[in-house]
């Protein structure tokens, strides 16, 4: 299935890295700088709060802090334009890979696979999440779908990776976790897909489409090829 594979794209959040474990770094952050006066039990229920409300950061920030002011009934707070602007300077400074993810990158580059970078998100935060984990020396190419105004899963943002690399869609292959944005818009793209079976859409299967659990997986899948 894979026989004819030279470059491989990824997706970032939940795929490379875990957005919860990096986004719980940044709520303890803000917290301590918005409300330094709030620790133990107190700052872990609002770090869950945060969490809870954010949606897997599928909610526009617009939206959220609003909640977040309402919920904690947050006096005098900061403007929504300062708390826009908080979140998509600071949370991409907190990054966590997934165990394995680099090395497998790094193998990956070793057998002579092109890669690519196609992650959905606001252009600073995803660039600064790229930069902040010291992966993108390691890509080929890469794209945030705000740096050219294609989204996951329109077709043509994968199609715009494929042109960057010089490879056709029966050379390359996605791995990533949205069922919709990755899974469904890649293979709309005529990509193979392998889906990551991790994050918010753990066991979301796609009817079709072989998922792996841990980055290692891939290696394996390819292994030979």
């Amino acid at each position: 299935m894979f026989e004819k594979i030279t470059a491989v794209f990824f997706d970032f959040d939940d795929t490379l890295q875990s957005r919860a474990g990096a986004f719980r770094l940044y709520c303890s952050d803000f917290l301590s700088r918005y409300f330094p006066e709030v620790t133990g039990e107190e700052k872990e229920k609002k770090m869950d709060e945060m969490e809870e409300h954010v949606d897997g950061g599928y909610k526009s920030r617009e939206e959220y802090w609003p909640e977040m002011i309402e919920l904690w009934g947050w006096k005098n707070p900061p403007e929504l334009e300062v708390l826009v602007k908080d979140f998509n300077e600071n949370f991409g400074k907190r990054v966590v890979m997934r165990e394995g993810s680099v090395e497998m990158l790094k193998e990956l580059k070793k057998r002579g696979y092109k890669l690519g970078m196609i992650t959905n998100g606001n252009s600073l935060l995803q660039n600064t999440k790229l930069d902040s984990a010291g992966i993108r020396e390691l890509f080929d190419m890469s794209v945030v779908s705000d740096d050219i105004g294609i989204w996951k899963p329109d077709k043509r943002i994968f199609e715009y990776g494929m042109d960057k690399l010089g490879v056709t869609k029966e050379q390359s292959l996605y791995v990533g976790d949205h069922p919709i944005n990755d899974v469904q818009g890649a293979l709309g793209a005529g990509m193979k897909v392998i889906w990551m079976n991790y994050g918010s859409f753990e066991g979301q299967a796609t009817e079709g489409v072989e998922g792996i659990r841990e980055c290692y997986e891939l290696l394996e899948i390819l292994k030979g090829v």
